[in-house]
């Protein structure tokens, strides 16, 4: 897979002698990568081509990522000429299992003294692997309710117990069941995110005028995985 970027559209910013090279069907700032996506298993290496699709010589500087490392991270390259780069990927002790979505960018601007005056970025997409067994375990606490401004506000502590980090905004939902029927439903507030080892509260609130007795049900889905709690309790 190749990926091209030209910056035909920026023309404001390059003189007219490379108008002119465009014109020609040369593009003054163009840079092509393949492949684009790569998947690496780490600790593991693999190789990148990079190639000067435009009328300049550039200077090209990649940007590190955490895990990841390009060889060599700084370089010339003439118009036309292409560079064989290696990425290495390393393994990291606390590591979660599972594959992680990483973006390496490679920058490039012309030489000193060039009369283009632009630069360009572009991106590979890496999915680095990390081996292991992934567990997805979330533990719920004990339901805590009082009352605020009118509404009932439920607070449920929650940790996660896995080893991979858990997505949970947009994933939890809440309703109160009153004899086996749905009777409301709860608005719910979580973070973002929780990682392995870490806790949150969740955080339900209720401004209907059901009172009495009635069970809370919460539910956090994450890809087919659900988990479900139920909590009795007096509004």
């Amino acid at each position: 897979m190749r990926a091209l970027l030209a910056l035909a559209s920026l023309t404001a910013l390059v003189p007219t002698s490379a108008l002119q090279d465009a014109g020609a069907g040369l593009v003054p700032l163009a840079l092509s990568v393949s492949p684009a996506r790569l998947t690496v298993a780490a600790p593991g290496s693999r190789r990148i081509t990079l190639r000067n699709d435009g009328s300049a010589p550039v200077v090209v500087v990649v940007t590190q990522r955490t895990w990841l490392q390009v060889l060599p991270a700084r370089f010339s390259l003439p118009a036309g000429g292409r560079a064989r780069l290696t990425l290495r990927a390393g393994s990291r002790p606390r590591a979660e299992p599972g594959d992680h979505r990483l973006l390496v960018l490679f920058t490039a601007h012309p030489l000193r003294g060039s009369h283009v005056t632009v630069q360009v970025r572009l991106g590979v997409r890496v999915s680095l692997r990390v081996p292991g067994r992934i567990v997805r375990r979330l533990a719920f606490g004990s339901l805590r309710l009082r009352p605020l401004h009118g509404a009932r506000i439920m607070f449920v502590p929650l940790a996660n117990r896995g080893n991979v980090t858990l997505a949970l905004r947009g994933r939890v939902s809440a309703s109160l069941v009153r004899r086996g029927r749905h009777a409301a439903h709860l608005r719910t507030r979580a973070r973002a995110v929780l990682r392995p080892g870490t806790r949150t509260v969740l955080e339900l609130r209720y401004r209907g005028r059901l009172r009495g007795a009635a069970t809370a049900v919460v539910r956090i889905r994450v890809g087919a995985r659900v988990w479900e709690h139920r909590y009795r309790l007096r509004l």
